[in-house]
């Protein structure tokens, strides 16, 4: 794989949990570890059934898609718990698909948590047929060693999910392309939509 690939991370802005109604989801294109290329934006419902659709739209409808190597989610859940379906945003773009999480979600909280939406059995059916969550253990680009856990759709073995995570990590834990996303929405605070 080049060193350069393209790939986009995804993630939504922040926003007040009893008073949004929608929120922004931005994806960052970053080439390699340190070429931001461009930013995308699109807005989705919170606790809405639109993310996947909504996503996979503002990829293949921008400049880059054919550019893209990889879309790197921090969940398969954004704008509280509008679920992503992994399977149908790889469908929807033809680019695989990595969400990167820092521990492994309890099913417990996952459950609780859900259970205030009336469609909650619906929601966690979604996320439970999402793909399975494996261990990953990769360097960035300072030779630092990082332990994270990762879904995917499109990638034939965990070695090439591997590989996009570390080419595409600088000097953090997390792909540059999605820790930009996570700052621009963290710049969205106390901003309601």
């Amino acid at each position: 794989m080049k060193d350069y690939i393209r790939t986009i991370g995804v993630d939504d802005a922040a926003f007040q949990r009893k008073t949004s109604k929608n929120t922004f989801v931005f994806g960052v294109i970053v080439r390699g570890h340190n070429l931001v290329e461009g930013i995308l934006r699109t807005m989705v419902k919170v606790d809405g059934w639109d993310a996947t659709e909504k996503i996979g739209e503002m990829i293949t409808s921008s400049k880059y898609v054919t550019q893209l190597r990889a879309i790197q989610l921090s969940s398969s859940t954004i704008a509280a718990f509008n679920i992503i379906d992994l399977r149908e945003l790889y469908n929807i773009t033809d680019i695989p698909v990595i969400t990167i999480l820092p521990k492994l979600p309890n099913e417990e909280e996952v459950k609780i948590a859900l259970s205030n939406l009336e469609d909650w059995n619906e929601r966690y059916n979604i996320l439970s047929s999402n793909p399975p969550i494996e261990e990953i253990v990769f360097k960035n680009h300072i030779g630092k060693q990082y332990k994270k856990f990762f879904q995917q759709v499109g990638f034939t073995n965990t070695e090439q999910v591997r590989e996009v995570i570390e080419i595409s990590t600088y000097s953090s834990s997390i792909p540059e392309c999605l820790r930009l996303a996570d700052m621009i929405g963290q710049s969205f605070k106390n901003y309601k939509i």
